[in-house]
């Protein structure tokens, strides 16, 4: 399932956020929500989380990662990380099924 707004629709309002706010404060932004987001991974293991809360706090934290990712200009070098690193797990996976 794709998202129904665009990511040019997301990063016009990313620049918004980031011409009112400044880069620092959507910085600590971006920390905190990565920092709920792993408290309810930890929630979740315990069994005391809540599926939609973590869905929630994991799609706040993706949405200020995406904004870092603009702000800093290295969308594509993150794609091609995420590329190179996923090869890797499946090359790995592979071994491990022979």
């Amino acid at each position: 399932m794709a998202n129904e707004i665009t990511y040019e629709q997301r990063v016009h309002v990313y620049d918004k956020l980031l011409a009112r706010n400044g880069m620092l404060l959507q910085s600590v932004v971006a920390l905190e929500e990565l920092s709920e987001a792993q408290k309810e991974i930890c929630k979740m293991l315990r069994e005391k989380g809540d599926i939609d809360h973590l869905a929630e706090e994991i799609a706040d934290a993706t949405i200020m990662l995406e904004q870092m990712r603009h702000y800093f200009g290295i969308n594509q070098q993150v794609c091609d990380h995420m590329d190179m690193k996923i090869r890797k797990m499946v090359a790995r996976l592979m071994l491990e099924e022979n």
